[in-house]
């Protein structure tokens, strides 16, 4: 059977099968909706959704396809009774199909008992959009009918960035590329970063799709997404499950319980201001009268279900009702009139520095405008760019007190601090202390300025291979450094870098130190000796399995794990682990210096 005549059959017969993914809420507690994705038959080339769609689209059968679709989604999802929203793929080519029904949806769910409230229309990309006025219209067709909108694949397909400023949907659907390795892509954690924060200020809320491992869930949910979906939770299924793992829950509760840890290391929610908030029906008269009443206060808030909808800025209102005839214009009106739609939103625990980016980037006579501070999207105060300023100078005059000059990592006061955070509040750690070898003599050998190039190279190299979101990096002084990590694979994390380093450290020899594998140089007493290249000797320590009551013990029990490190030729991990310690490095690993082909 040709592809023309298969699709007609799996229309006229609807022969298709419909599959759920659950996207889960960013508190790791609950399932906030299911995406409904559409297969053609088992073992057909149509079983594709890529193919499937794609020859509707040449048959312009598009719509036919899509209504059968829709159908078997809705009455799956209100047959199994699964909780939360149902998200429902639509291409708005749907709208050109000349068997187009207008509203045709609307009257599904009618037919089966559903609110529209219930329902994620979920715009998808089957071809390039020019038509930017079709997605405005087709958007504007299901708001219309009380339906949210989803854009999906942002960051990716073929005009998605353009289309969020064009029909500003409730969602955005980060892609799996972005998403694909994160924890050790920078690039990557700053583009969802971005996206995370530009959402906040439109009063979009984001989707992470395409998790697959335990690192990127811990990414996500510390950069402040606010759900997710992928295969690391479930893979989708025509009965899927109704709550999420107990795993996915301990994640997020690793989490929050990190951000009550650093609570006072630049939070946002740190500026609040408990201002009260109006409603968008409240009226102009009644807002003066608060303004007049707390002359403190610059700008207030206009909630509806909690939720920010606008601000109302004391000196623009003012602006309107100092000029001829404002008052009669507007002290009757309610606020929804004259609101400022176009404020910044940003999560209680969001960084400062985030925030900062934020405001900075408004125009020019909005910088100095209050944002608005929300919990889950809930009002939770109101924040003013002063404080932000000057909350930001003091960490910033702290971090550069408590540095390291050259690297600019924390020191070790910074250090212990935080150590002693973890250890008082309980939460489960490993310490890592980074001892470079034979540093002195390379330094000696090719001076001061390449030894600077090593130091700042290590540095760079721890800072990359950790989670930067939970995971934590120090410079001792020297060549010593120490990273706090919390991240569940840290052991990955330290073979990455010293592989890393095995492989940078020839670049910094001359080729005759090379064939060596060394060089000769004065020791600490004068004499004259042979040193091996550079490595890296790793001491670690377990919270977990280790009485530890002060970052003062840490260190004294790292000095012996150290000794222990540093007594092994090459790189070395050597770790404490319930009393004992344990050499975790192999010894290809140890030696992979000089194990590597040298130029």
């Amino acid at each position: 059977m040709n592809k023309d005549d298969e699709l007609s059959s799996i229309i006229s017969e609807k022969m298709i099968n419909t599959y759920f993914q659950p996207i889960i809420s960013a508190d790791g507690q609950s399932i906030y909706a299911y995406e409904a994705l559409s297969r053609g038959p088992s073992g057909s080339i149509l079983f594709n959704p890529i193919n499937l769609f794609e020859q509707a689209k040449q048959q312009q059968k598009l719509f036919a396809l899509e209504s059968i679709c829709r159908t078997k989604a809705i009455e799956q999802f209100t047959q199994q009774q699964l909780p939360g929203k149902l998200f429902l793929n639509i291409s708005p080519e749907t709208l050109l199909q000349p068997d187009h029904h207008r509203g045709f949806t609307l009257e599904l769910i009618n037919t089966f008992g559903i609110s529209p409230e219930q329902i994620v229309i979920e715009i998808t990309e089957h071809s390039p959009t020019h038509d930017y006025e079709l997605m405005r219209r087709a958007v504007k067709h299901y708001q219309g009918e009380g339906f949210s909108i989803a854009l999906d694949d942002l960051g990716t397909g073929y005009s998605s960035l353009r289309l969020w400023s064009e029909v500003h949907p409730d969602f955005v659907k980060i892609d799996r590329h972005f998403i694909t390795g994160i924890e050790k892509d920078k690039v990557k954690r700053d583009f969802v970063r971005s996206i995370v924060a530009i959402a906040r200020s439109v009063k979009s809320q984001v989707i992470a799709e395409g998790i697959e491992t335990l690192q990127e869930y811990e990414t996500l949910c510390e950069i402040g997404v606010d759900y997710l979906q992928g295969y690391y939770f479930a893979k989708p299924s025509p009965t899927p499950s109704r709550s999420i793992s107990k795993s996915a829950q301990r994640i997020w509760q690793q989490v929050k319980d990190s951000r009550e840890v650093y609570k006072d290391q630049g939070q946002v929610g740190e500026l609040k201001q408990d201002i009260i908030a109006v409603t968008p029906d409240t009226l102009v008269e009644e807002v003066t009268a608060l303004f007049e009443a707390n002359e403190q206060w610059f700008s207030i808030p206009v909630i509806a279900n909690d939720t920010p909808v606008g601000i109302i800025n004391r000196s623009s209102l003012l602006e309107k009702l100092s000029k001829p005839f404002g008052r009669d214009l507007y002290v009757k009106r309610p606020v929804s009139q004259i609101l400022d739609s176009q404020f910044i939103s940003v999560e209680r625990h969001m960084r400062l520095e985030i925030v900062s980016q934020l405001v900075v980037q408004r125009k020019r006579n909005k910088l100095q405008e209050d944002f608005i501070i929300t919990e889950q999207g809930k009002y939770f105060g109101i924040g003013q760019v002063i404080d932000l300023l000057n909350m930001m100078t003091e960490i910033q005059i702290k971090s550069a007190k408590n540095s390291n000059p050259l690297t600019g990592l924390p020191g070790n006061f910074i250090i212990q601090d935080h150590i002693n955070q973890l250890i008082c509040n309980k939460k489960p750690f490993v310490v890592c202390y980074f001892d470079l070898d034979n540093f002195k003599p390379y330094n000696d050998q090719y001076g001061y300025a390449k030894g600077d190039v090593i130091l700042l190279c290590i540095a760079q190299l721890l800072q990359k291979h950790c989670q930067p979101e939970i995971d934590f990096v120090g410079h001792v002084g020297g060549d010593d450094y120490v990273v706090v990590f919390r991240s569940s694979n840290w052991q990955n994390h330290v073979r990455a870098a010293l592989d890393e380093f095995s492989r940078q450290c020839l670049s910094f020899y001359k080729p005759e130190h090379l064939n060596h594998n060394g060089i000769w140089a004065e020791d600490r007493f004068g004499e004259k000796r042979f040193f091996n290249l550079m490595s890296i000797s790793v001491a670690a320590i377990d919270s977990s399995c280790s009485n530890l009551d002060s970052a003062a013990t840490v260190s004294s029990r790292l000095s012996r794990i150290k000794a222990e490190a540093k007594s092994t030729l090459g790189n070395s991990l050597v770790a404490e682990l319930s009393g004992s310690m344990v050499h975790l490095l192999s010894p290809q690993e140890q030696h992979s210096i000089t194990e590597h082909s040298y130029p």
